[in-house]
């Protein structure tokens, strides 16, 4: 299967959400491709993922659990995001549907989501990625 990132949303956004929303098909394709490098300068030394179970995982360890392929992406779908950009903060709330591969079994997760971003020396850094969240209004 070839690895990719779909938008389930026409991408027009402009200025900051433009930037944001670029950092999280960054993030995606990063995923896909087991880029960690990549994945190591798009988050941010304090990002925690909290899994649907609310589990938190700091940077590390999601980066081991991708790096000695105990999680295994295969396919992206992003859903309309919303976008709130300020001037040193940004969340997008979303829904990323993921074709992945956990310890040998294919599944496909419909995670709601909310990404958090700090803005640092003038770049966007992930801060933040609950997927236990409930889709609601940004805070």
């Amino acid at each position: 299967m070839t690895k990719r990132v779909k938008l389930l949303f026409e991408n027009d956004y402009e200025n900051g959400e433009r930037e944001v929303i670029d950092k999280l098909i960054q993030l995606q394709e990063a995923l896909m491709f087991k880029n960690i490098e990549k994945l190591d300068k798009l988050f941010d030394d304090s990002f925690v993922l909290i899994r649907g179970s609310g589990r938190k995982e700091s940077k590390e360890e999601f980066l081991t659990d991708i790096q000695d392929d105990v999680l295994h992406y295969r396919e992206s779908k992003i859903e309309v995001p919303s976008i709130k950009v300020s001037d040193e903060k940004a969340s997008i709330i979303t829904v990323v549907d993921l074709r992945t591969c956990l310890l040998g079994v294919q599944s496909i997760w419909n995670l709601d989501s909310k990404f958090t971003l700090k803005k640092i020396d003038g770049d966007w850094y992930f801060v933040k990625w609950d997927t236990s969240y409930t889709p609601k209004e940004h805070e």
